[in-house]
């Protein structure tokens, strides 16, 4: 199985998981039933799936109901290697252009009963404020996560004020290998995050899994690895795991595992029962 199509069925078998079960503890009492409802209690939470509309639905609504608006969608920085797609928007509480990290909105914590897109706009509102308080006009100090951007009529482009990166709209690239190029870029990245993610390894060793995952699934869909195939994939396994031949040979599965795990920055436990059967399809 494809490396991209297991990570789907990994989420949607994540999402399935994520159902919402509601236990009310109740005691009978005279005939009737009395139930005791525990007393609500704030959690600090994210909101993992908010989009941008959303986002400024609740932006608009926090500040009064002005009128921001997202002006550009799933934006690229000029020549950023990052992993966040980013969204532009005209802040009407400040009256300026703004890019913003859809990741990084989606992993702003904040405290309240239960997820909601308003309480996470109050705190990115709260954040801002703390970052003009201490000097920060125009967004965090890079513009990793937010910052403003000025309009370049002429070049029909945003140009944010602490990065110095260029942002312009997917559909507006006229290069059309470039675009393909930079799709292809986004795809690879957002897997490499969701297997940091989800299998506790640094971003890093994450890209080298997935492009040992791509390399071993286009090896396969042609039949049985040869000799030569063999050959190049122990020798990328090796840098990645630091696992040579001699190991495989010479060292005893836990023994392999636990290098293994060492040079990737996981268990040897998630090595075995998650790392190789979910994202290479090795049952061991």
């Amino acid at each position: 199985m494809a490396l991209g199509k297991r990570i789907i069925l990994m989420f949607t078998g994540l999402l399935l998981s994520m159902t919402f079960v509601s236990c009310d503890s109740s005691t009978t009492s005279g005939g009737g039933t009395v139930v005791v409802v525990p007393p609500a209690v704030e959690k600090l939470l994210t909101s993992p799936n908010v989009t941008a509309d959303a986002f400024v639905d609740s932006i608009n609504f926090i500040d009064g109901n002005l009128d921001s608006y997202v002006e550009l969608y799933d934006t690229f920085r000029d020549e950023d290697e990052g992993l966040d797609n980013w969204f532009v928007i005209w802040d009407d509480f400040y009256g300026e252009y703004k890019a913003v990290s859809l990741q990084y909105i989606r992993s702003i914590q904040y405290w309240d009963f239960v997820k909601n897109t308003d309480s996470l706009a109050d705190e990115f509102r709260a954040i801002e404020s703390d970052d003009i308080a201490a000097g920060e006009l125009d967004g965090d100090f890079f513009g990793d996560d937010y910052e403003v951007v000025d309009y370049f009529e002429d070049d029909d482009i945003f140009v944010g004020r602490n990065s110095g990166w260029e942002y312009e709209d997917e559909d507006q690239t006229s290069d059309v290998n470039l675009m393909a190029a930079k799709i292809a870029q986004k795809k690879f990245l957002t897997m490499a995050s969701a297997v940091s993610y989800e299998f506790k390894v640094n971003i890093s060793t994450a890209m080298g899994l997935v492009t040992l995952g791509d390399k071993m699934g286009a090896m396969k869909s042609k039949g049985d690895l040869s000799a030569e195939d063999q050959l190049a994939l122990s020798a990328d396994l090796q840098k990645l795991t630091g696992i040579s031949l001699d190991d495989l040979a010479s060292k005893s599965k836990e023994q392999i595992f636990a290098k293994a795990a060492k040079s990737l920055g996981t268990s040897a436990v998630n090595l075995e029962q998650k790392l190789l059967p979910e994202v290479f399809g090795i049952e061991l």
